[in-house]
């Protein structure tokens, strides 16, 4: 049984393909994701009536995190929130079926390097109360994001988000500077970060002493780390288990090669996070930060969701973790649904 402790989280997951934006590579026949775009020709489901906001979000095959977003006044869709992603992103069948204006072609780097992309233009993004504002965005296939599309940090860069994995429940909010933080839990870790692009970096992460660079990734199944964080990890002999070839699955659908083992601890503000499965890989999207030569992490959703709460303050720079009560039952009980044993 996983157990969590004041300053540990014990990680013990099976191995999988992790991902940034995209559903994994198959290694067999795959769950359906929990929410695609809509068909051509089939009929679009009534406005969903507005209540105060409190988003309930589903864990769909892959672990990623979805909610339900009406587009200019149509739907709901099921979009996933990606706290590593900097736009927000449509998929191409349904910015097609809305007929939405197409914008100009952008170039996006993704995880499997840099691809010239079509945009479209969403007059409005609306989760229940919380309205969103118009924006040009990069459209991908559907089958390949996983969902009709990503909210990314350009709609969150002004707000707070706090995710309850206990009641699978989310809150966007409206934030200030110098608030304090919602979560007050005695064993609440507070990790201050900095600024890249709309992401969040982690000030304090490191690895047998040595600093490394660590983003909050709610659109990743698991964790990501690029070519300088393995060096690392080789060098100080830090894999918990050998190094494996695995791919990654990216957002324009290609397959990216990538090694996999698990990390045997990490420091994150005096918290162990220990046994992280870590799949390493030469991204486009790190070099687009600036950390393809400094070790980096994209901390997915397998470690999120090991606590009860995470709230992620965007203009205040800095992300909460509570750590559970509990936690041998829980967390337990958490994998369990997922299919995952959880093990320590």
């Amino acid at each position: 049984m996983t157990q969590v402790s004041k300053r540990s989280v014990l990680l013990a997951l099976l191995a999988a393909p992790a991902l940034i934006g995209a559903t994994p590579a198959p290694a067999g026949p795959q769950p359906a994701p929990a929410a695609t775009p809509v068909p051509p020709g089939e009929v679009l489901a009534p406005p969903v009536k507005v209540v105060p906001f409190i988003e309930p979000f589903d864990l769909d095959a892959t672990r990623r995190m979805s909610v339900k977003v009406m587009v200019g006044g149509e739907g709901p869709f099921s979009f996933l929130v990606d706290t590593g992603a900097e736009r927000t992103v449509i998929a191409r069948e349904l910015a097609e079926r809305l007929g939405l204006t197409q914008g100009e072609k952008l170039r996006m780097a993704t995880i499997g390097g840099s691809a010239t992309v079509p945009s479209y233009r969403v007059a409005a993004l609306q989760m229940q109360q919380l309205h969103l504002p118009s924006v040009d965005a990069p459209a991908f296939f559907g089958r390949h994001i996983g969902a009709a599309g990503l909210i990314g940090v350009d709609m969150l860069e002004q707000r707070r988000v706090l995710i309850d994995f206990r009641k699978e429940s989310m809150q966007i909010l409206e934030t200030r500077r110098r608030a304090t933080p919602l979560i007050k839990d005695d064993d609440a870790i507070v990790v201050t970060a900095r600024n890249s692009a709309g992401r969040l970096i982690l000030s304090d992460a490191r690895l047998n002493g040595k600093r490394i660079d660590v983003i909050v990734d709610t659109g990743a199944q698991t964790s990501v780390g690029n070519m300088a964080l393995q060096r690392l990890v080789a060098d100080k002999r830090a894999n918990r288990f050998p190094f494996v070839a695995t791919t990654l699955g990216a957002v324009t659908g290609e397959d990216v090669p990538a090694l996999r083992s698990a990390i045997k601890r990490i420091v994150i503000n005096g918290m162990d996070v220990n046994d992280l499965p870590v799949s390493f890989a030469d991204g486009q999207a790190f070099r687009a930060l600036g950390l393809h030569e400094r070790p980096a992490l994209l901390l997915g959703m397998d470690s999120l969701a090991l606590f009860d709460r995470v709230e992620i303050d965007f203009p205040n720079k800095r992300v909460v973790f509570d750590l559970p009560d509990g936690a041998r039952r829980e967390t337990g009980q958490r994998f369990a649904a997922n299919g995952v044993a959880a093990g320590g």
